[in-house]
């Protein structure tokens, strides 16, 4: 019986249309969501990125907001590029950068759990509040993250430069 009322939520449409008012209530130019449930739209931020590609991630139970930013470590300088966002991660109240050491990708992940028993879709605010928080650590570490990827900085020098104003 607990399944079939489960069953009869569909707790993934709802989910997917919170991210839909989102868009709609900003006016977000976006792609709509695709058959893997995920959809997307590019926003600046204050860096020399000047952009990355939002991408919200539906789930029966969560939204995950990931950030990718427009640049990647290449092979020999992943463990410099690896060891600056584990220091920038250190201390972050929300969200925090993954990197994918096997192609060198980096991107910031905000969850938002919705619930499973108490399920309730993400609100406007939070959806907005995550993006922001993503988009704001994006430009607070970006450039910083270049130095380290050029070699034009080690990643503790670059880490506290970044947070030089914390």
């Amino acid at each position: 019986m607990e399944n079939s009322v489960e069953e009869k939520r569909d707790t993934l449409a709802q989910v997917r249309a919170a991210v839909e008012n989102f868009f709609e209530r900003d006016e977000i130019k976006h792609e709509s969501f695709d058959e893997r449930n995920v959809a997307s739209a590019i926003f600046g931020v204050e860096s020399k990125f000047g952009h990355v590609t939002v991408f919200f991630h539906a789930y029966k139970d969560k939204l995950i907001i990931k950030s990718m930013l427009p640049i990647s470590a290449e092979e020999d300088d992943r463990a410099k590029v690896g060891e600056f966002l584990h220091r920038a991660n250190y201390g972050l109240m929300i969200g925090n950068f993954d990197f994918d050491y096997r192609d060198g990708e980096i991107s910031y992940r905000v969850p938002i759990f919705c619930g499973r028993d108490e399920f309730a879709p993400p609100t406007y605010e939070q959806i907005d509040f995550a993006v922001i928080i993503s988009l704001m650590m994006i430009s607070k570490y970006g450039n910083s993250l270049i130095k380290v990827i050029f070699g034009l900085a080690e990643p503790e020098d670059a880490a506290e430069a970044a947070e030089v104003d914390d």
